[in-house]
């Protein structure tokens, strides 16, 4: 199943982020500069379906959510004119825009399911790479791919497993809370916010060696 999502940020959300990501206030008109391209850049697509269960695995919903290939471009661009500051930005709202991606993804999944997700098993975090493949191979996402090493395009792209529960989560978008990755890089001192697999994909983590 595909389904278009319909995400922006939200308003204030520019000034929260100028100290969660070290810019200064100065940073914060060309941040929302930089921000606005970054949203009219984005095509948020979500594709998503029931994987088969077994007898001794219960069912699961394997899910892509995507921003498409617009954003990379424009990250690209930065990159190229040597606009390394700007290039940041991009990454550090690309990352505001996926957590509000979860957040929908929630949504959209109960008003097909009338149950909301349990988490955000995300592939190389909780689940294998090697189950990329059948995940795949199930939603057949368009634009959407990945190489040897399991690196998703476009960049701002995630693969993850769930299940369904008849709760809601009180939040989706802090995805970080149940985090086990102890050793990630983007772990701050605190804990309070480490990132998981599928944030890690936005920073451009190298390529996995195979």
């Amino acid at each position: 199943m595909r389904e278009n999502l319909q995400i922006s940020m939200r308003d204030g959300q520019y000034v929260e982020m100028l100290a969660g990501y070290h810019f200064g206030p100065d940073d914060l008109t060309r941040l929302r500069r930089v921000g606005g391209l970054v949203e009219k850049a984005a095509a948020p697509v979500l594709y998503w379906d029931r994987m088969p269960g077994t007898e001794e695995q219960a069912e699961e919903i394997a899910a892509i959510v995507t921003l498409g290939a617009g954003v990379d471009e424009l990250q690209d661009g930065y990159m190229h004119a040597e606009c390394l500051s700007e290039s940041y930005m991009v990454e550090c709202v690309g990352m505001e825009l996926l957590r509000a991606a979860y957040e929908q993804t929630a949504e959209r999944i109960y008003a097909s399911t009338g149950k909301w997700l349990s988490g955000f098993a995300f592939v190389g975090d909780q689940t294998p790479f090697e189950r990329m493949e059948a995940i795949f191979r199930r939603l057949a996402p368009e634009g959407v791919s990945y190489n040897q090493a399991y690196m998703l395009t476009p960049r701002k792209t995630v693969a993850f497993l769930t299940s369904l529960r008849g709760e809601r989560r009180e939040s989706y978008c802090n995805i970080c809370a149940d985090c086990t990755n102890f050793s990630c890089r983007n772990r701050p001192e605190d804990g309070r916010n480490n990132l998981t697999y599928g944030y890690r994909r936005i920073f451009g983590e190298k390529e996995r060696e195979v």
